[in-house]
C-alpha cells in the first residue's frame, strides 16, 4: 500500500485527482482536501491544482479521522452537501499510482452556483372590527347577516341564520377594504426551499375528492353560522385560528367554505380548470418534500430583501419544481419574535416571484417614510383614519381658516361608490395623518411643529364660532407619542402638546431622519368629533341638518414662529409669521405622481372641510297591519284567510337623510326558522334608503305578504309524492325586524351604524280552503 502513496511526480504525500467524465478543455471545479483529526479539526488544507495536483503529507493521513474532498468558493471550508468522505485506510485504497479517480456522479456535486430570491416585507395594521368581519364572512354569513350579527353579539338577543351562497365574495369585499401598510426594515429574513412534484390533473382524478375530503375539515375548524343558532363571536386571538398561521392569511383557509361549495357542486373538466385556476389548491395536492433551510439575510432600510447562497447543480424530475417560504423575525424588547412565518401559513412562491410578505402582527415594528425625501418642501393631509385624503369632497381653500361655499356632497367620503358606500358622513374619532415632506426640515425652512384646529363652518364656507385646537385637554387627554427604535428597542417619544414662543397646543414634527419610526400610532392628530364645542346637532334635534367643520393645520419653527408659503397673504393672526420657500398642498385624486394628484394650496394654512353627524338612525315598529287595520296592542294574534295581508307600520330614519345608507324589514316564524324550510322571509320597503316616517312625517306602511306565504312551510326531508314538499301551517309564532343603517363611519372602520326593533306576534289561518 505505500507504493500507491507515490504519485506521477515521484514525491512522496503527491497526488492527483482524476473527475471522471470531464470533458477536454471544460473547467474543473475549485475543490479542496482536508485532513480532519477526531475533534473535528483541519489538520492539512490544500487545494487541488489546476492539473488536479494535490498534496497530502504522509504525517497528516497518519493523524487523520477523516480525508474529505469537495467543493468550496473560499479556499477555506468545504460545503458538506458537495463533499465526499474516506477514512485513511480507504484513501489509500482508492489511490492507485497516485490518482485519486472521481466517478462524475460524485464530483459533478462539486459544481456550485448561485441561488437568490428577493421580496419585499410589510405591515397591515386592523382594527378589531375588520378581524370581526372576515371571521363572520368566512363564516357564510350574507352582507345582511353580518350586519345583524355586530347588533345581536353586542345586544346578547339569539338570531337564526342561514349560510350565504357566495362565501367567496363576502371574504373578498372584506379584504378589498382599504388600510395603510408599512414597509418593515429591522428583522432577519430565513428562506426555506422544498421541492414539489406535481402530475397534471385528470378528469375524474382522484386526488380532487381528497382535497374535497381535506377541505371539508378544515372548514370544520372555522366559525359557523349554523341555522337556528346564534353564532359565537369571534375569538379573543385571531391569530390562533387556521384563517392566520404565522402572523399573515392563510390562503386555503381563507377560501376553504368558498371553495368547498365550488368543488360539491363541480364535476369533470369544471373540476379540474377550478383547481388549476387556484394555485393554494394545486399546492395542496402536489407531494412535496420536508422545507430544508437554505439561507439568512437581513431586511433593507427599504423594506426588501435579498438573500443568496452557493449551492451545488440540482437536477428535479420532470413534474416538479423547487418553491420558496419565508420566516421573519424581529428583537422586540430583547425578545426574538417571528412576525411572519410563510411555512406555517403555506405561502410558497418561486424563486423569481418577488413576493410581498405581509404581516397582521399589531407587534411587528415598521420604518416606514414620514414624508418623501427628494429635497422638495410640501405638506398636504395623508390620511383620514385608513383612507386616503383624495376621498373627501371638500370644497377648495378661498383662504388660511375656510373654503368655497360647500353643497350637499361637501365635506364626505366617498364620491364614487367604491364597495364602503357612497357619500359617507364622519362620525367618531377621526384620526389625520399629514405627509410632512424631509425638504421642510432643511434649515432654510425650519418647519419643527405642528398644529391642528377645528372651527365650525357657516353656509359659505366660512369659520364661525369659537376655533378648538387638538391638544386643549379640556375634553380628553390628548398627549401624542409614537414609537422609534433606538439601541435594539422600541421606546415613546412624546410629540405634544408643547408650548414655543408664544404659541401653544403645538406638536413636534416626527421627520423620517429624527428616527426610525414603528408601531401603528402614527396619525398626527385625532379629532373628537364628539366634543360638546364642536359636536354638531344633538339626538333631539331629529330636523335640523348636519352641520360643517373645517379642520386647520399650521406648521411653526422652532422658536414658535409661524410659517407660511412664500407669495401668500398673511394669516393675520396674533403673533410672528415669516414666509418660507415651501408649499401647503392638496390630495385630490388618485391618479398620477404625487405632483399630478396634489394642487397647491396658495394660503397660510391648510384647511379641509368635513362634515360630521354623530345622532344614530331610528328603527320603530309602531304598529302591526292586518289587511287595512293597524293596531298597537302589546299582544296580537292575527286570524284571516290565506289570502289576508300581513304588514308593519314604521318609521325608518336618519335625522339628515343623505345619511341613511338602507332600511329593511326581515321576519322569521318559529323555532329555528331558516330558509331551508321557509321560515325567513322579508317585507317590500320600495322606499329604501330614504327616510319613512321621520317627524314631523306620520309613519307608512311596509310592502305586505300573504298569510299564506309567511305560513308555507318547506319540508327538507320530503316523503313521497312530491306535492308533500310543502304545506300551509294552520298558525305560528313569528318576529319581524327593522334595521335601519347609517352611512356614519371616522375613515377607518366601514361598518354601518344601525338600529333595530323586534315585534313578536302570532299569524293563523282561520277561513279554511282560502289558501
Amino acid at each position: 500500500m505505500a507504493e500507491s502513496k507515490t504519485g506521477p511526480r515521484g514525491g512522496r504525500g503527491t497526488y492527483t485527482l482524476e473527475l471522471v467524465g470531464l470533458q477536454a478543455g471544460a473547467e474543473r471545479p475549485p475543490v479542496l482536501v482536508q485532513a480532519i483529526d477526531a475533534k473535528g479539526g483541519v489538520i492539512h488544507s490544500e487545494k487541488v491544482g489546476e492539473a488536479g495536483v494535490f498534496a497530502l503529507p504522509p504525517e497528516a493521513l497518519k493523524n487523520a479521522r477523516y480525508v474529505v474532498i469537495g467543493a468550496s468558493q473560499d479556499d477555506k471550508t468545504i460545503a458538506q452537501a458537495a463533499s465526499v468522505r474516506f477514512r485513511p485506510n480507504e484513501f489509500e485504497s482508492a489511490v492507485l499510482d497516485g490518482t485519486l479517480a472521481l466517478a462524475e456522479g460524485v464530483w459533478s456535486r462539486f459544481r456550485f452556483h448561485w441561488t437568490c430570491v428577493s421580496g419585499s416585507v410589510r405591515v397591515c395594521r386592523r382594527r378589531r372590527p375588520w378581524f370581526d368581519e372576515l371571521f363572520t364572512a368566512v363564516a357564510g354569513a350574507s352582507l345582511a347577516q353580518r350586519v345583524e350579527a355586530r347588533a345581536f353579539r353586542s345586544a346578547g338577543v339569539s338570531k337564526s341564520f342561514a349560510v350565504a351562497g357566495n362565501v367567496g365574495a363576502a371574504v373578498a369585499d372584506v379584504l378589498a377594504w382599504p388600510v395603510r401598510c408599512s414597509p418593515v426594515c429591522l428583522g432577519t429574513v430565513t428562506v426555506f426551499r422544498r421541492t414539489c412534484c406535481c402530475w397534471p390533473l385528470v378528469i375524474d382524478d382522484p386526488r380532487i375528492p381528497g382535497l374535497v375530503r381535506d377541505l371539508g375539515r378544515l372548514v370544520e375548524k372555522l366559525p359557523k353560522f349554523p341555522p337556528g343558532k346564534f353564532p359565537p363571536p369571534p375569538p379573543p386571538d385571531p391569530f390562533r385560528t387556521p384563517l392566520f398561521k404565522g402572523g399573515g392569511l392563510n390562503e386555503l383557509a381563507l377560501n376553504a367554505s368558498a371553495d368547498l361549495q365550488s368543488l360539491r357542486s363541480l364535476a369533470g373538466e369544471a373540476a379540474v380548470q377550478y383547481v388549476n385556476s387556484r394555485a393554494y389548491l394545486l399546492r395542496h395536492i402536489c407531494s412535496c418534500s420536508r422545507p430544508l433551510r437554505m439561507g439568512t439575510g437581513s431586511l433593507l432600510a427599504d423594506g426588501t430583501f435579498n438573500v443568496c447562497w452557493i449551492e451545488p447543480l440540482r437536477f428535479l424530475l420532470p413534474n416538479c419544481h423547487d418553491e420558496y417560504a419565508y420566516v421573519v423575525t424581529q428583537t422586540i424588547g430583547g425578545t426574538t419574535t417571528t412576525i411572519y412565518d410563510g411555512v406555517a401559513a403555506g405561502a410558497w412562491y418561486h424563486a423569481g416571484d418577488n413576493p410581498v410578505l405581509t404581516t397582521y402582527r399589531g407587534d411587528a415594528f415598521s420604518c416606514n417614510d414620514t414624508g418623501t425625501g427628494d429635497g422638495t418642501a410640501y405638506v398636504y393631509l395623508d390620511l383620514i383614519g385608513h383612507t386616503d385624503s383624495h376621498e373627501l369632497t371638500t370644497p377648495d381653500s378661498t383662504g388660511w381658516d375656510r373654503v368655497a361655499a360647500p353643497n350637499d356632497q361637501s365635506g364626505l367620503l366617498f364620491p364614487v361608490d367604491v364597495g364602503h358606500g357612497l357619500l359617507r358622513n364622519f362620525g367618531g374619532s377621526l384620526e389625520l395623518s399629514y405627509n410632512f415632506s424631509e425638504g421642510m426640515k432643511d434649515p432654510s425652512i425650519g418647519a419643527r411643529y405642528y398644529r391642528v384646529s377645528i372651527t365650525k363652518a357657516d353656509d359659505d364656507g366660512n369659520p364661525t364660532g369659537p376655533r378648538v385646537y387638538f391638544g386643549d385637554g379640556v375634553y380628553k387627554n390628548e398627549a401624542l407619542s409614537w414609537n422609534k427604535f433606538l439601541a435594539g428597542d422600541i421606546v415613546p417619544e412624546l410629540l405634544g402638546p408643547v408650548s414655543a414662543g408664544t404659541e401653544n397646543f403645538l406638536y413636534k414634527i416626527p421627520f423620517d431622519t429624527d428616527a426610525d419610526w414603528t408601531g401603528s400610532t402614527r396619525y398626527h392628530a385625532v379629532i373628537d368629533t364628539s366634543d360638546p364645542r364642536i359636536s354638531g346637532p344633538d339626538n333631539l334635534n331629529v330636523t335640523d341638518k348636519a352641520e360643517n367643520h373645517l379642520i386647520t393645520l399650521e406648521v411653526f419653527n422652532a422658536a414658535g414662529e409661524r410659517l407660511r408659503p412664500l407669495g401668500t397673504p398673511a394669516s393675520g393672526q396674533a403673533g410672528t409669521e415669516v414666509a418660507k420657500a415651501f408649499k401647503y398642498r392638496r390630495w385630490f385624486q388618485s391618479e398620477g405622481s404625487p405632483g399630478d394628484d396634489t394642487k397647491e394650496v396658495p394660503f397660510a394654512a391648510l384647511t379641509h372641510l368635513f362634515c360630521w353627524d354623530n345622532r344614530v338612525p331610528v328603527a320603530d315598529i309602531t304598529r302591526l297591519v292586518l289587511g287595512t287595520t293597524a293596531s298597537d296592542e302589546p299582544c296580537q294574534f292575527l286570524a284571516a284567510a290565506g289570502d289576508e295581508h300581513f304588514a308593519v307600520e314604521y318609521r325608518a330614519y336618519v335625522p339628515d337623510e343623505r345619511f341613511q345608507q338602507d332600511h329593511s324589514i326581515g321576519w322569521v316564524r318559529g323555532l329555528n326558522g331558516t330558509t331551508d324550510n321557509g321560515g325567513e322571509g322579508s317585507l317590500p320597503t320600495p322606499s329604501s334608503p330614504s327616510n319613512v316616517g321621520k317627524p314631523l312625517a306620520p309613519p307608512q306602511n311596509s310592502g305586505f305578504n300573504t298569510f299564506a306565504t309567511m305560513l308555507t312551510r318547506i319540508d327538507p326531508n320530503p316523503t313521497p309524492p312530491p306535492d308533500t314538499v310543502s304545506h300551509v301551517l294552520d298558525r305560528c309564532a313569528f318576529s319581524v325586524t327593522l334595521t335601519t343603517r347609517a352611512k356614519t363611519t371616522d375613515g377607518g372602520s366601514f361598518h354601518y351604524p344601525h338600529a333595530e326593533e323586534t315585534a313578536a306576534f302570532a299569524l293563523a289561518i282561520d277561513a279554511p280552503g282560502s289558501n
